[in-house]
């Protein structure tokens, strides 16, 4: 894999992406913690490379999951490229980087620029010359502000996981509401809720999925991450699931996730008929 370039002005950017209009850029985002965020995002990073596809995970979230996810040390990333400073681009996998969030720095880095300058375009500017590259892919906070706003003006897709709790659904709603409504993120495609934690052994379980496929009709996935230890199991070892027990119903419904989201994403970017 080339490494994606974060060129400067004169730099020339490396061979284009496989797909026509640059790396395809999905947020993983809910306004709720404890919904599989990062967990879904790592994931779903392993499994794109493990295809082939080049990715570039973003850890937007000051908390830094996707670090502690993959075991990485203390790292310049997302609030020092905001800051104009240098990074560091963590190679995790064959076609796999991660760019840190730079630590907690990152909410000061954040909270300087929106006083300096309220827009929503300032990862969009940084990102600008990103090449080489099929996916990059953020992990954000579970909160709908300056930093995600800017980090969901510069995304195609958002992708909503939804722990299948009465609480997660209700947000759901919410953050679907409020993308829809934000003039500032009128480009975002809604690629998917996605359904976890689900255990069909409990009622619970059950009459949430029926009301968030009732609510949210074709929004909603296919395919639903069910709960298994597997999943638990396998950051402790720095693993995706399909890696640390390709056998286990975790793999199955990644896999099954994977396939969907890449048929969903040709079927929103294909040529509209006259």
């Amino acid at each position: 894999m080339t490494e994606p370039t974060f060129g400067k002005s004169g730099v020339e950017p490396a061979a284009p992406p496989t797909q026509i209009g640059g790396p395809r850029r999905i947020s993983v985002f809910i306004s709720k913690g404890g919904t599989g965020k990062t967990t879904m995002s790592a994931n779903l990073a392993v499994g794109l490379a493990s295809r082939g596809r080049r990715v570039l995970l973003v850890d937007a979230d000051p908390q830094g999951g996707i670090s502690a996810y993959f075991a990485i040390p203390p790292t310049p990333g997302l609030a020092e490229l905001l800051s104009g400073d240098s990074i560091d681009l963590v190679k995790v996998r064959e076609n796999l980087l991660v760019l840190t969030a730079g630590g907690k720095r990152l909410w000061s880095v954040a909270r300087e620029l929106e006083n300096r300058d309220a827009g929503y375009d300032h990862l969009r500017r940084a990102f600008a010359r990103l090449s080489d590259l099929d996916y990059v892919i953020f992990d954000c906070s579970p909160s709908l502000g300056f930093l995600n706003y800017n980090v969901l003006e510069y995304t195609d897709y958002l992708l909503i996981p939804v722990s299948l709790d009465y609480l997660s659904a209700l947000e759901a709603v919410e953050t679907v509401n409020e993308i829809r409504t934000s003039t500032e993120l009128d480009e975002v495609r809604i690629l998917g809720l996605v359904p976890t934690f689900y255990d069909r052994r409990t009622r619970m379980g059950r009459v949430l999925l029926k009301m968030i496929r009732d609510h949210f009709d074709s929004l909603v996935t296919e395919s639903i991450i069910r709960t298994n230890t597997k999943v638990n199991e396998a950051p402790s070892h720095q693993l995706s699931v399909s890696e640390y027990d390709p056998h286990s119903y975790g793999a199955a419904d990644y896999g099954a996730l994977l396939d969907e989201l890449e048929e969903r994403c040709r079927r929103l970017e294909a040529p509209k008929p006259l």
